[in-house]
Order: C-alpha cells, then structure tokens, then sequence
C-alpha cells in the first residue's frame, strides 16, 4: 500500500486550506522528527537516527561495511494484544533509486535479519525486514506455545504490517512513495515470498523466491521421516563413510552423463540420473534408510537424493540429516521435532513415535496448514496486477527438497492453463550443484546472497534481472551463476555456468570448461522429459 500516514494526511490538508492551490505534498520529516511526528495505529517507533556512510554495527553485533548514509528506522507494531512485531526499514539519505526491497527472514526467524539488509541498501533501495513477530533463536519455536496470536503473526501478518508501517515511513521521510515494491527471500524467506504473492497480489511488483518451505506442515513431516529412517538403522546413523559411498556412486555413474562436465563434483542435470540405491555396497538396513530419505514420505513429500558434495562437506547431509551419529540434533531433526512440539501439539508430550508419519501430516494440516502453508497455485491476482515472480532452489538442498519447487511450479502451471502461460510471469530456475540457498560444488554466486561479478548486470544478477523484467517487461531466459575459489570472491573466478528456466538445463557445447558461453540451455529429452514432469505424482502442492 502506498498511502500516507495520518500525519502526512492533516499536514497536506493543513497546505490546501491555508494556500487555497490544489493539493500539494505533505512536508519531508527529517530522520529524527520520524520518532516524535509519525503515527500510525499500534505502532511505536523506538529508534529513528541518522547513520553515517561506512560501517553500521548491528543491535546484535554484526558489523555491515561500506554502507551510504541512511536513515535508520526502528520499531514494532501490536496487530493484537498478544503481538510484538520488531520491524527495521533503512532507507539512503541520497541516491535513493526509488524503490523500496523487503527482505525474508530463515528458520523459524525472531530477529532481524540485518545481514540482508545492506546489499540492497548500497544498491539504493529503501530496505525492511521484520523477526516475524517474536524473538528467539532460528530453530526454537517454543515461543508458540500458548500463543496463537503469535503464530499467525509468523505465519503472515507480521510480514503485512511490516510492508505497510515501511512504506509509511518511506512517504514521512522522502515525501512520495516508492515507484517500484520488491520482496526477496531464501528457506522460510522463500515461503513468505510465496505468501506474499498468494495472499496480498497487490503489495510487490516483483518477488524472488529461494528455496521455498511454503508447502511447511508436510516439509517438517518429511524431517520426522527422515530422523526415524535414520534411526531405525542398527547404528542409529549413517556414518559419515555411509554419505561417501552413496555420493561417490552417484557421482560414478552420471557425472558428465547429464549435460555436465566428467570432473565436476556435482550433478548437472539430476533427474537423468537413473540410480538405485540397492547397488550401494552398504548393508541393507542402511540402504534401507538411504531409500527412505531419497523418496520422502509417500505421497506427503518429496526426498532428498545425493547430487554431489552433500555427503562430504558439511553444510549439507551431515547438518541437516546425520549429525554425525545424533540425526535427532540435526538440523532437521530440530526443526521437525520443534514444530511439532510446541505448535501442532503444544503440551501434549509429542515425540517422534507418537503419531505415524500419515496423522502427522494430517493434524498439521488442520491445525497450522491456513497459517504456514503457502502454496495456493492460483497467481492470476498477482498476474493481473503485473507481478513477476523469480524462484530458484539448489539441486544439492539438503534442507528443502528440490523437487517441491518442481512440484509448486507444475501446480500454478496446472492451475493457469499451462507452462506456456505463466512464463510471462513466473520463471523457476534450478542451480546445479548448489545446496541451500547457497554454498554448494556448483557455480552457486547469482545475487541471492552473493554477488557475482557484475551485480548491474541483468545477466548476471537474479535481484537486477528482477528489476528489468518488471520495468522493461524484459523476462530473464538464463542468469549466469558464478563459482568462485573456496566461495571467496576475493580470490577470483573458477567458473561460471548458465541458470536456465525449468524445464530447461544448461548442456555443455564446446570450448572452455570454465565459461558459461560453452553451455547452451536446452530442452530434456522425452525420457527426463516424463521425469522433469512426473515429481508431483507422489506430492502434490494442494
């Protein structure tokens, strides 16, 4: 929404009366008047300061470098009594690109996710983020419990007073509102992108989704079946010589099979890879749990398969499923065990092996699915108003499946007439190679988190591409996504792949390994072909 506050509104009428012109726009306060001249219903503005260019040390300590001067707004809203919504909006004291950006937060969020926050503000945006409504560590929810409210402030309402009091306070300060309104998110960011886009069409002109949890009651069920599939192995595990032996194999018999290259360390194009996992050289009630966790729960979610260094490095197998020996302090397990504890069945002593995996799934559904899940496919109200919506996801995340983005794209595709009429405004781009939201084997640096080398560039840079798209109706057809060595920009470029709209995949042509000008994007064959589009045969998104 882009309407004045009260304050904006009496001192415009003030000018009319007293000049006796047609309405003129209401005075800019200054940085500092925001705290004692902006109002707006349930909103208390605790901090309103003018920051000075360089570096800006967060209220939780973390330092943020090369930063214009900004003015720094901070406060909270109360939608009801038993809601405390933090929420913080930056916005450049010069060389404002008029445009507004309100970033996701991740996990179960409680806190602002300043991080997030200066890229864009150095790009020239006014820039917002919110805790979601409570304050606590990213993979503790018991602050749900006894708390309702709280919940649905979580869920969606934190994130719409969060758009509306920053917008607001945009107009206080620059005396006009925003001409263009973004929101960008990764994980649970990903998910209240998506929300975003279902539940309020209107708000943002362009949206970027990463690796979305929007389908959450039946993702958090799949991270039970994922912790008891671990733990019904004679080790209670899998052992970190277990992941090798599966990555290995995996990476044995399709790596520069599927589009890619012989030497890389990740599948191109996954879903060409035709493995079993009975012919991994482990014993049968690990193979077992392997297949387990590659299907998923059946007919609730989708798996996680191995497409590269989820074994080894460990970002990604051994802290989101093993733990190295205690699946139930993995991050899944944390995660699942959370959710269910303390928002689906608070007080109610749920473990694990309370309910089967089925009436988890159920009661999640009934009791938290309207809140939490985000997965209407239904965008014709964002399409009509000329929304455009970016999503991509890793096809090594080992925290959300891969294939749920898949199945969420088909979805909206079933639900509008057809792949062919959403590419107008709705693009999905699978990174090879990349694990959750980022980090990863693969070419794994497009703007989603870290830059590639040219973040101006519309090719270059998913946040820009975004932007052309919807300024210049100008739809991205691939992003160059960018390796660097070790993942340190400063220490050069190794190599650089095409990110290519789904059903799509970048196949190697000719020349130089390194470059993204010797992949072209093309089309599966018949047989990936059926595959790309048979995932949501056992999960599908509504």
């Amino acid at each position: 929404m882009r309407r004045a506050s009260r304050y904006l509104q009496s001192a415009a009428a003030a000018a009319v009366a007293s000049i006796g012109l047609g309405v003129l726009p209401a005075a800019a306060l200054s940085c500092s008047q925001i705290a004692t001249n902006f109002h707006r219903p349930n909103t208390t503005i605790t901090t309103a300061q003018s920051v000075p260019a360089g570096t800006f040390v967060t209220p939780a300590g973390q330092s943020i470098t090369g930063l214009p001067q900004f003015c720094r707004v901070a406060g909270f809203t109360t939608p009801t009594a038993d809601s405390h919504v933090n929420f913080e909006v930056w916005i450049p004291e010069s060389g404002w690109n008029l445009k507004y950006l309100q970033v996701g937060c991740g996990g179960f969020c409680g806190s602002v996710s300043y991080t997030s926050m200066g890229e864009p503000l150095r790009r020239g945006y006014a820039v917002a983020a919110t805790d979601d409504g409570h304050q606590a560590s990213g993979v503790d929810a018991s602050w749900a419990v006894g708390h309702p409210q709280k919940v649905i402030d979580f869920g969606y309402r934190a994130l719409k007073e969060t758009t509306d009091v920053s917008k607001d306070i945009i107009i206080a300060f620059k005396s006009s509102g925003a001409r263009r309104s973004y929101f960008m998110g990764c994980s649970d960011g990903g998910r209240e992108a998506l929300m975003e886009a279902q539940r309020y069409p209107r708000d943002f002109d362009g949206i970027v989704a990463g690796s979305p949890a929007n389908y959450w009651t039946h993702l958090f069920t799949g991270f039970v079946w994922d912790q008891k599939a671990l733990a019904a192995t004679s080790s209670g595990d899998l052992s970190q010589a277990d992941l090798n032996v599966a990555s290995n194999a995996m990476l044995a018999q399709c790596a520069g099979h599927d589009g890619g290259l012989s030497t890389d360390q990740f599948l191109n194009n996954p879903p060409a890879c035709r493995f079993n996992p009975e012919k991994l050289s482990l014993p049968k009630d690990k193979i077992e749990a392997v297949k387990k966790i590659f299907s998923g729960p059946p007919g609730i979610f989708p798996g996680y398969r191995v497409t590269g260094d989820e074994a080894s490095n460990p970002a990604n197998w051994p802290a989101w499923l093993t733990d190295t020996g205690n699946p139930a302090n993995a991050l899944q397990g944390l995660f699942g065990d959370n959710y269910f504890k303390y928002i689906v069945f608070p007080k109610s002593g749920w473990t694990p092996d309370t309910f089967s995996i089925e009436e988890n799934a159920h009661q999640a559904d009934v009791r938290t699915g309207a809140i939490l899940n985000s997965v209407d496919p239904n965008l014709s109200p964002f399409k009509l108003q000329g929304g455009k919506l970016i999503q991509y996801v890793g096809w090594g995340d080992t925290a959300i499946s891969p294939e749920n983005d898949i199945n969420y794209y088909n979805a909206v595709a079933r639900e509008m007439g057809g792949h062919e009429n959403i590419r107008d405004f709705y693009r999905l781009f699978m990174v090879p190679g990349m694990a959750h939201c980022g980090g990863g084997p693969g070419a794994n640096a497009f703007g989603q988190g870290v830059n590639g080398p040219n973040p101006s560039d519309a090719s270059d840079d998913i946040l820009t591409a975004l932007d052309k798209w919807v300024e210049h109706r100008d739809a991205p057809d691939t992003i160059i996504a960018t390796k660097y060595v070790n993942d340190t920009p400063s220490q050069g470029v190794a190599f650089q792949r095409p990110l290519c709209p789904w059903p799509q995949f970048a196949k190697y042509k000719a020349g130089s390994t390194t470059s993204a000008a010797s992949f072209a994007c093309v089309k599966p064959d018949r047989d990936d072909d059926d595959d790309h589009h048979g995932h949501d045969r056992e999960a599908s998104n509504h």
